[in-house]
């Protein structure tokens, strides 16, 4: 998303304060009706650029000059710290790399060549996210939303289609939908502790739930029929917290998440193959207006 931009000289300035003042130098632009209507300040000759509705200074005398603004990290097009880190990747030999950063967190993006490729390239992102002043102070969770030549639709996909959404309900709700038709929060067999293999996907997940953490968020888990009800609504309970306590220690707010486990109350497969228990043993995402 591009940001627009009017370049302004000092000439041109010059003349609305001119209309401002009612100085008799520049009739035809006093009775100009933007002009009329516009709140008049004095500005010094130079070049200005106009942007978000902000002027900024391009060109100017030293004495004029003010302390330069830094602009705010907001989804699009990276500036400030992240576009001057996002230029140094190609540099580092992933001319594919780029970067998003929104509400503290940072999605990696670009498309990688392959998946070797893109783990590499993530890790080197990563400590430079973390190593950049800058970067470490503003960004407390990194996400690889990359996508792969030749791979139709990767993890990420959901994460980095909603750092640039409007963050509807249906945005977020889709993300999550997105990224659990790829992979599931897989947890081993008879536990509720998420292992490494699993951080891609729940970091995933984490980085969409702090974007739409102004939303209620339900952390649904479900499990197969084996073993008694009971002990598969403990099991899906805890499986829930498990993943509700990661995602807090993670920086989403409390207050959205609520996890709850349903057993084996909500098939969505009737058949007993270990394709239909797969299928039955799953994480859902639920969001709603708070």
């Amino acid at each position: 998303m591009a940001l627009a931009t009017r370049m302004v000289t000092g000439a041109a300035a010059v003349l609305a304060l001119a209309a401002c003042s009612g100085q008799d130098s520049a009739p035809a632009v006093q009775k100009t009706a933007s002009v009329e209507a516009a709140d008049c300040i004095p500005i010094s000759d130079g070049t200005y650029q106009i942007r978000d509705g902000k002027i900024l200074v391009m060109k100017a005398g030293a004495a004029s000059r003010p302390e330069a603004t830094p602009l705010p990290d907001v989804a699009g097009e990276p500036v400030g710290w992240a576009a001057k880190l996002e230029r140094t990747f190609a540099g580092m030999g992933y001319p594919w790399l780029g970067l998003q950063v929104r509400d503290g967190v940072a999605a990696v993006i670009g498309t990688a060549p392959g998946l070797a490729a893109r783990d590499a390239s993530f890790v080197a992102a990563k400590a430079a996210i973390e190593s950049d002043p800058e970067g470490a102070e503003k960004v407390s969770l990194i996400v690889n939303a990359m996508g792969v030549e030749g791979v139709e639709e990767t993890l990420g996909a959901g994460l980095k289609r909603l750092m640039n959404s409007d963050l509807s309900v249906a945005d977020c709700q889709d993300a999550f939908n997105q990224t659990l038709r790829v992979d599931d929060v897989d947890f081993p067999v008879n536990m509720a502790v998420l292992n490494a293999a699993e951080l891609p996907v729940v970091n995933t997940t984490t980085g969409i739930a702090r974007l739409c953490s102004a939303y209620k968020i339900e952390i649904a888990e479900h499990t197969d029929s084996r073993g008694s009800d009971s002990y598969n609504l403990q099991l899906s309970r805890e499986r829930a917290e498990a993943i509700r306590d990661y995602m807090i220690e993670h920086g989403v707010d409390e207050a959205a998440l609520t996890a709850k486990g349903y057993g084996e109350s909500q098939p969505v497969d009737s058949g007993n193959s270990a394709e239909a228990r797969d299928r039955n043993e799953r994480t859902e995402f639920h969001v709603t207006a708070r």
